[in-house]
């Protein structure tokens, strides 16, 4: 047996370096090093390198934002016009096979009772406001108000007249005690001239107390007639209620009337809701004609039918059926997309505001466009509530046919030659909008508040708060960690925006 091997009592004793005992230190040591390391960068963190900033330049550009709807291809073929009122032909400026343009004049009906209409209206609208007048400005009221007016007036000169007195009767007071005091009458004994002096201030007294009393009376006296006229003022105002409301009425009516019969006066001239070809006319000068009804599940502007429209209704720019309408007017842009929108993107529609239309069956294919109307009533679509839009498409190409899948993308705000940014470089703190501007060194940051313009779907305008070429701080990106980091944090490189957003 070796040393190394003795044991007391015999028994072999475990060497010091043992491999378990070499185990345990070891990952001691490890734990050590680990809470050094995080200590260290917990109270030392490093430094946040500038290189790793990404930076964005305001400069000029467009902005743009654009709201889609996914809709279907249909012929603009016709359009079906009709009157708005009933009445007799009196001229007919088109024939069949002629090119209109959109407001052009087509036909026109006898106006000659719709005009004394309107004017009969007008002068009953005249007399309801004349009577009204008279009523609210009758001579009680004026006299009425001519009194409080003087009372009022005579209640400013009375204030202003004892607002005199009293500081005049406290100067005569002032110069009595100071007369007194200069005599030398509060030495003992006084000099007899203090008896003149202590009389003269005593009448001073007397005098500002009677004045006082005497202007406090003639203030309320005149207020009192400042609320005697105002009483008499309401009383003349409301003692006729009843004929005044009656004859607002009356001048509501009135009102209202002149509306309904300008209404009807413009109704019975027709005028081509867009670029056309006539198609037919149904009339002749000296027949009469009768107004146009609507036609139920067509698409706005249009007398094409809504795709899968049936039982839905919406509001349509054409006049009534084909075998009712005056006239058949032909689309000449050939081709029409009908397409519904979320309501929040139809809120930002508007007639003849431009557009861009992708077709899934012709990829290759771009078409500009315009929105020719939007539905006043909505169409509920898988519980989702939509407005159904026609937008015209404004090129003709052999290659579209009636059914195909449009993808319409309408252009709803854009500004041209303005100072941008891109949205993400914007930070909005509820009506506030900030940026983190780049000093000149390169490193050090601005809190800057901006003013925006034009708001699009990637940009913005600047209104106020930078110059063109300035650099703005982005957001920095929380890169993963690994192998795969590498390439996300940038190197300082700034991006510039100057394209349409």
């Amino acid at each position: 047996m070796s040393v190394s091997q003795r044991a007391f009592g015999g028994e072999i004793a475990t060497p010091f370096f043992s491999r378990e005992r070499v185990v345990a230190i070891a990952l001691g040591l490890l734990a050590v090093l680990l809470g050094v390391l995080i200590a260290h960068d917990v109270l030392f963190p490093p430094a946040a390198s500038t290189t790793s900033l990404r930076t964005v330049t305001a400069s000029l550009g467009s902005v743009r934002a654009a709201v889609s709807g996914t809709g279907t291809v249909a012929p603009a073929a016709q359009q079906n016009l009709s009157f708005g009122v009933a009445g007799t032909l009196a001229e007919i400026d088109v024939k069949v096979g002629d090119q209109v343009k959109q407001g052009q004049v087509l036909a026109k009906l006898d106006a000659a009772s719709f005009q004394s209409a309107l004017d009969q209206a007008n002068n009953t609208l005249t007399q309801a406001q004349a009577t009204l007048s008279n009523t609210e400005s009758s001579n009680a009221i004026t006299q009425a108000r001519h009194s409080l007016q003087a009372a009022q007036q005579t209640l400013s000169d009375t204030q202003a007249s004892v607002n005199l007195t009293n500081q005049q009767d406290a100067q005569v007071l002032s110069d009595a005690q100071a007369k007194y005091n200069s005599d030398g009458c509060l030495n003992s004994p006084p000099p007899a001239v203090c008896t003149a002096d202590q009389q003269a201030i005593t009448q001073a007294q007397n005098k500002q107390a009677t004045d006082q009393l005497a202007g406090q009376r003639s203030i309320n006296q005149a207020t009192a007639a400042v609320t005697a006229a105002q009483d008499s003022l309401n009383s003349q105002v409301t003692q006729r209620p009843n004929t005044i409301a009656s004859q607002q009425a009356a001048v509501a009516n009135a009102q209202l009337a002149v509306q309904t019969a300008q209404k009807n006066l413009t109704a019975t001239t027709l005028t081509a809701p867009s670029d056309g070809t006539v198609i037919s006319l149904n009339g002749q000068v000296g027949e009469n004609t009768s107004a146009g009804t609507g036609v139920t599940a067509q698409a706005p502007g249009t007398t094409a039918p809504l795709p899968s429209s049936s039982g839905s209704t919406s509001s349509s720019g054409g006049g009534g059926s084909a075998t009712s309408s005056f006239m058949v007017l032909g689309s000449m842009s050939g081709m029409q997309v009908i397409a519904p929108f979320a309501e929040a993107d139809a809120a930002r529609l508007a007639a003849n505001q431009t557009a861009t239309v992708t077709f899934d069956a012709v990829p290759s294919l771009s078409m500009p466009a315009h929105v020719l109307a939007i539905a006043s009533s909505a169409t509920v679509i898988s519980n989702v509530t939509n407005y159904y839009a026609t937008l015209v498409i404004d090129r003709v190409d052999p290659r579209l046919k009636a059914g195909m899948t449009a993808n319409a993308s309408v252009v709803v705000q854009q500004a041209s030659n303005v100072l941008m940014l891109p949205n993400s470089a914007i930070t909005h703190l509820g009506n506030l909008a900030f940026v983190n501007l780049l000093g000149r060194d390169g490193k050090t940051q601005t809190r800057q508040q901006v003013q925006l313009g034009a708001a699009g779907d990637q940009s913005s305008e600047i209104v106020s708060g930078l110059n063109e070429g300035d650099k703005v701080v982005l957001p920095q990106l929380k890169a993963p960690t690994g192998a795969g980091a590498r390439g996300l944090g940038g190197g300082g490189g700034g991006v510039r925006i100057g394209g349409g957003g």
